[in-house]
């Protein structure tokens, strides 16, 4: 045997007990006797022990309740039970119990030993598989919140330690976290930096006993603990932290057996906290790829949108401006027209009032130029009715035009200087209709000012289009039961707003694609507008190295995120 096994021999009988120890250390077995089971749990509870053998008939406590107790204090511990009787059914019902095996007295020494490498065998078999177990689910756990909350369940579980502290470094000094088997106050902060401090100076395992540990505990823990085992946990000459095992006043000291086999488990726990390092890194790499990705595509799209409007824009301008001056002409002459119309019917009221027959002959001619009066009221309101809602329509692709020569622009036209944000939400909010002006609004700004670098008119143009698009997404009316939650702020000196929508519901490739300048269909099917809008804040925004994104809020609709740069480029 490798290492000297640990044997507790319980028997009433005192040549018996000596006999044993006697032939057992010939053996190579480090024996220590009791003579009765109370005395047996006593004597394991000042250390622990490899093997026990224990008689089966012994006054008070019995070999079936000894089992027990033992298995109780240490599920380690392999028992082997010994009868002279020539039944063994009270042996195998000790088995039952918990005991390894049984043998039947008189002693036979060789067959004793046997028994005994059989059944430390077993215990080390035991100890290796839970090692395997717990070092494949530690290696099979990639992301690290996943991991660490295995951790400690594990630990206590390897270790039989009554709680478990896992103390894990974040790059700063004393910059840490701690991570506990439960959400308590034990082990306390104190006992634990104490710890990870003696094993990261020491770099190398520790097994302290109830008078080492008091001094670094808090007043609170104190006289609680009896032992404790700290590991170092350490990854291509990386310190990640500290593992520590404890165990109370009513539980078995830790043996050195443990602490090799936690040696094994911390080393295990540490590969895998740096795999799981390392597989945070690749997937927020591969995320970023992702991201630049689609903006590599969305500024392709932009780009190609971009020379579509600028000849959309100069094919479209010309004749748009004739039209709209010929419109402006017409509308001067609908109002000359209902001017004429008055001066008609002040003059058909004249020459009724004659009271001559001709007089009347020629009012009636005056007042019915298209049948009936009433007919020509009509005709000449409806003259107004359409060239005013030409006139406003063609205003409104006027508006498009404008929308589309601004997107061919050059990304470098801007001309960024410092802006409050929470001005221009302001005005904002006075320019929009009255049916989404402010009353429609959840406003909070920032306490002081948002300030930002950027074009003053692109943000104003930007932070419209995209609260008009907010308020009526499908291009309609703007729903009066919709409040949008608008905010501005600064994260570590970055200006940001936020504009919450919790009616505009999407799937996340609608989400994805909100930006594209394009038709779209909304969630439940309705045909939203040429979303130019959204394509031209996008470009505003991005000219002026804004970060522009969205997110999909659980049963809340979605967030519109903009992060500014700030005038001076926070470090």
């Amino acid at each position: 045997m490798s290492t000297r096994a640990s044997v507790l021999v319980i028997d009433d009988e005192p040549g018996i007990r000596d006999m044993l120890s006697f032939e057992l250390s010939q053996e190579g077995f480090d024996v220590e006797t009791a003579e009765n089971g109370m005395a047996a749990v006593e004597t394991l509870r000042r250390r622990k022990f490899d093997l026990a053998i224990t008689d089966l008939k012994m006054p008070g406590m019995d070999g079936v309740a000894t089992v027990e107790a033992l298995r109780a204090l240490d599920p380690d511990i392999e028992v082997i039970v010994a009868t002279g009787y020539a039944s063994v059914e009270t042996a195998v019902a000790c088995m039952k119990h918990g005991a390894y095996d049984y043998i039947q007295k008189p002693y036979d020494v060789a067959e004793l030993k046997l028994l005994l490498e059989r059944a430390r065998q077993k215990s080390h078999l035991q100890s290796v598989v839970a090692l395997y177990e717990a070092s494949r689910a530690l290696m099979t756990t990639l992301k690290h919140t996943d991991l660490v909350q295995l951790v400690v369940t594990l630990a206590q579980r390897v270790l039989r330690a009554d709680d478990i502290g896992l103390i894990l470094w974040r790059g700063e000094p004393g910059d840490f976290h701690i991570h506990r088997l439960v959400h308590d106050v034990l082990p306390s902060e104190t006992l634990l930096l104490a710890l990870a401090g003696r094993v990261t100076q020491k770099e190398g395992a520790l097994k302290l006993a109830a008078h080492e540990i008091q001094p670094l505990a808090s007043p609170s823990e104190n006289r609680i603990y009896s032992s404790a085992l700290a590991y170092p946990l350490v990854a291509r000459d990386r310190a990640l932290g500290a593992l520590v095992a404890l165990r109370r006043g009513n539980s078995l000291e830790f043996a050195a057996s443990e602490l090799q086999k936690g040696t094994v488990f911390a080393s295990q726990l540490a590969i895998s906290l740096d795999n799981a390092r390392l597989y945070d890194e690749l997937a927020q790499k591969v995320s970023e790829l992702v991201r630049t990705r689609e903006q590599l595509v969305h500024a392709e799209k932009m780009g190609l949108a971009g020379q579509l409007a600028g000849a959309v824009a100069h094919e479209v301008n010309n004749p748009l401006s004739f039209v709209q001056a010929n419109l402006s002409a017409m509308n001067d002459y609908s109002l000359m027209v209902n001017g004429m119309w008055l001066a008609s019917k002040e003059a058909a009221h004249y020459l009724y009032g004659q009271n001559r027959p001709e007089s009347q002959a020629f009012a009636d001619m005056l007042l019915t130029p298209a049948g009936t009066q009433g007919r020509t009221e009509s005709l000449i309101r409806e003259i107004d009715e359409v060239v005013t809602d030409t006139l406003d329509g063609v205003k409104r692709i006027a508006e498009l035009v404008s929308g589309f020569a601004r997107l061919a622009e050059p990304q470098t036209s801007a001309s960024p200087e410092p802006v409050d944000v929470n001005d221009i939400v302001q005005e904002c909010l006075e320019t929009l209709p009255e049916e989404s002006g402010p009353d429609a609004w959840e406003v909070h700004f920032h306490p002081t000012s948002c300030l930002a670098l950027i074009a003053r008119e692109d943000l104003k143009f930007a932070l419209l289009h995209m609260m008009t698009f907010l308020r009526a997404p499908t291009g309609g009316q703007a729903r009066q039961a919709c409040t949008l939650v608008l905010q501005t702020g600064t994260s570590e000196g970055q200006p940001w707003l936020e504009i919450l929508n919790r009616d505009l519901l999407l799937t996340e490739e609608e989400r994805r694609r909100i930006f594209d300048p394009r038709v779209e269909l909304d969630s439940g099917g309705r045909t939203m507008r040429l979303n130019i809008a959204l394509a031209l804040t996008y470009q505003m925004l991005r000219r002026n190295d804004a970060e522009v994104s969205t997110m999909l809020e659980q049963e809340q609709g979605v967030l519109f995120r903009v992060l500014f740069k700030p005038p001076t480029r926070w470090m």
